[in-house]
Parts: C-alpha cells; structure tokens; sequence
C-alpha cells in the first residue's frame, strides 16, 4: 500500500511539472500578465509615420545627455548645389537607447526602436496620460518647431 502512495506521488509531481512546464514554454515570463495588470505605467509608441515622430526626434537631439545614453553621429544631405559647403551634423539615438526626460516635474522616458519602422516608445505614469496629451507633446511640438528655425 505504500508503494502505491509513492507512486501516486511521483505521478503527481511529474505532471505539476510537465503543466508547470507548458506554461512556462508558452509564456515565457509567466508574471508577465500580471505584472502588466498591476502596473502603473504606459507605453505610447510614435512610429515614423506620424507628424510627431519628426518633432520628437528634434526634441530629443537637443534634450539628451551624450553622457547618459549612445548615439549616433551622422552627416545630413544638402544636395549636389551645396556641395562645397560642410553637411551639418546630425546626432540621433542609437538604435534601443533610452533617454529620461524631466519637464515640469514630470518623468518621461524615451526609447528609440528600430525595427522594420522606426518608432519611439514613451513611458509614462497612467495618471500622467491627460497630461502628457494635452501639455507635453504640445510643448515637444512648439520646441521642435522653434529649433527648426534657428
């Protein structure tokens, strides 16, 4: 008789591990969803087909610390008629850099992806959504635009 509670056992560790194991192998992280559930923060992701993409892409060149995050150097086109002249210099992210930004005691954090579009990922507090909407990307927006025209 005690054989067969071993065996019973056994049968039920093995197969709490075989689920266990499925579940694992079907989500990688299986806190995953609840951790998404219980969390206080939002993902807005700007591709670079949307008008801001080119705002935010300002915003940040002018924003981030070189001593905080990679980037990248490069020169931009002016055209063959001003070919003599020097190519001003173009600095950018480098591809899944993170950059923090601070403005009006507020905390953004900004990651520039790359994959088959480029976009960047906004990271913010849920209660900072009607802000970040209404005050935030306006001001990217009106920065941008100021810096264009210098």
């Amino acid at each position: 008789m005690e054989m067969l509670y071993s065996m019973a056992a056994v049968c039920t560790i093995a197969t709490t591990v075989v689920v266990y194991a499925k579940l694992i192998n079907g989500n990688r992280n299986p806190f995953s969803e609840l951790k998404k559930k219980f969390s206080n923060k939002v993902t807005m992701v700007i591709d670079e087909f949307d008008e801001i993409y080119e705002a935010v892409e300002i915003y940040l060149t002018n924003n981030m610390s070189p001593k905080k995050c990679k980037i990248k150097v490069s020169t931009t086109e002016m055209g063959e008629e001003k070919e003599n002249e020097n190519n001003p210099i173009k600095i950018i992210l480098e591809h899944n850099q993170k950059v923090t930004d601070f403005y009006d005691d507020h905390k953004f954090k900004w990651i520039w992806l790359q994959y088959e579009v480029k976009s960047f990922n906004l990271i913010f507090r849920k209660e900072d959504l009607e802000y970040v909407v209404d005050t935030y990307l306006p001001h990217i927006r009106k920065e941008a635009k100021y810096q264009k025209h210098i």
